[in-house]
């Protein structure tokens, strides 16, 4: 029987001969091959940055946005440096949360207020909160805090 052919040495007992590059069974050609480990969340990371960023103004970029930056920190390795994608991801989630935060501050501070001086958007107002609750938006928010709002 020859050993030679297949990685094995004759001469060590029938141990595997590691170092022959022509075997098939040699460690080289033993390797795993996968991707690493960090790939998927990278991936994540920039597909949220992404999302967060162009839904800032849906109100859903908040959330988004700090997934985004989560899957990017749980790519993060001690002593490694980030992949570009992580990395872009994390921009770019940071980004959207800042972008959507300005957003709620703007909706509440500046349109809110210009909206319920508005007649026929209280008007609606006041049909949505009838069919709802069985009164009027001005009677639900005296119900509700105690006290009435000057619309």
């Amino acid at each position: 029987m020859d050993y030679q052919n297949n990685g094995w040495n004759q001469n060590n007992n029938n141990q595997w001969d590691r170092w022959n590059s022509s075997a098939a069974n040699s460690s080289y050609h033993n390797q795993p091959t996968h991707t690493p480990y960090d790939q998927g969340f990278s991936i994540a990371s920039l597909v949220l940055g992404l999302l967060s960023t162009t839904l800032g103004c849906c109100g859903i970029s908040l959330p988004l946005g700090a997934l985004g930056i989560l899957f990017a920190l749980l790519c993060y390795r001690k002593g490694k440096r980030m992949n570009s994608n992580a990395r872009f991801g994390l921009y770019l989630s940071i980004f959207g949360c800042v972008y959507g935060i300005g957003m709620m501050i703007y909706t509440i501070f500046v349109q809110l207020p210009a909206m319920l001086q508005d007649p026929a958007y209280v008007n609606q107002l006041n049909q949505i909160y009838q069919m709802l609750f069985g009164m009027d938006f001005q009677e639900f928010i005296q119900s509700f805090y105690g006290t009435g709002t000057s619309l």
